[in-house]
């Protein structure tokens, strides 16, 4: 089955040369690499070019503005139809030599589902736990199932299984989709920057008609590169604005009202923290939630 990968990025030029690398060591190599660039040097231009010559793979390169949501629709466009299988990662990710003949593998082993997702090696630790736990699954800030999309918008990690399961979202350092079930999906473009929440949009609209697999086969290491990262208290914003939009455009099963009663139980949380521990952080936190609260009743973008 012909399957292409699409990688954008931003800046990175040394995130993206590790990417590639691992890229070119696959056991099932991509038909053709598709990347779609945003920096503001040439030096992303000269990594990709030798990584083409190196490795023999053929690559589709091209510029866009800095808006990852413009990008990823750009390299879309680029797909033709005899593609079968389309595969997103990020630039700041090394791939398992296994994880693309994994992927392709979970999708002839379920033929009726639409997208796989893959196994992020290296993600932290929950730290919620008793109290705490149960406390954020009463306000719908987790859940005891994984790869979940909660009425709040709040979307739960993959970090345990033996076994493939069906889940509601996909990540977008490791998701894949049959060309079949993204014909005519386009990412929204009103997501600013690096698109914060754009793989929860995306996915949940993929997984309104067509089922989604995790797959604890398919492995890689997200590095989570610090460039072109926003400040934690400008995430927690654009996070609550994120959820807010995703009510309003009608991704199920989030709507608005359980977006709020997340925001006000974690914001509670933190308020409670910030007095027992004195601390300032918390009480930012909390403040930034209450701004992302205000800014997506007003319109603000993601």
């Amino acid at each position: 089955m012909w399957h292409e990968l699409i990688i954008c990025t931003r800046n990175r030029p040394n995130d993206l040369g590790e990417c590639l690398e691992s890229v070119a060591a696959q056991s099932c190599r991509p038909d053709r690499v598709v990347i779609v660039d945003s920096s503001d040097t040439d030096a992303t231009r000269g990594v990709v070019e030798e990584f083409e010559k190196r490795s023999g793979i053929a690559v589709r390169y091209a510029r866009a503005i800095p808006r990852k949501t413009v990008q990823m629709n750009m390299a879309l466009d680029f797909i033709g139809p005899s593609t079968g299988i389309v595969h997103f990662t990020d630039d700041d990710v090394v791939l398992d030599r296994e994880y693309l003949a994994e992927m392709l593998a979970a999708f002839e082993a379920h033929p009726h589902c639409g997208g796989v997702g893959g196994r992020i090696a290296n993600l932290p630790e929950r730290r919620a736990n008793g109290v705490v736990r149960w406390f954020r699954r009463a306000f719908l800030l987790d859940s005891v199932r994984q790869g979940a999309l909660l009425h709040s918008g709040v979307n739960t990690m993959c970090r345990t299984g033996a076994r493939p399961y069906r889940v509601d979202w996909l990540s977008g350092c490791s998701m894949s989709y049959r060309r079949s079930a993204i014909a005519g999906l386009r990412f929204d473009e009103t997501r600013a920057r690096a698109g914060h929440g754009e793989d929860v949009d995306f996915s949940a609209r993929v997984a309104a008609g067509s089922a989604l697999i995790w797959t604890p086969h398919a492995s890689l290491e997200h590095r989570v590169s610090p460039i072109n990262r926003d400040d934690e208290l400008l995430a927690r914003r654009r996070a609550v604005r994120s959820q807010w939009r995703l009510a309003r455009i009608g991704v199920s099963p989030v709507n608005q009202p359980a977006v709020l009663y997340a925001v006000v139980g974690d914001t509670l949380m933190l308020l409670a923290m910030t007095v027992l521990f004195r601390s300032r952080t918390h009480l930012r936190q909390a403040i930034a939630n209450m701004a992302g609260v205000v800014e997506a009743v007003k319109g603000v973008s993601v």
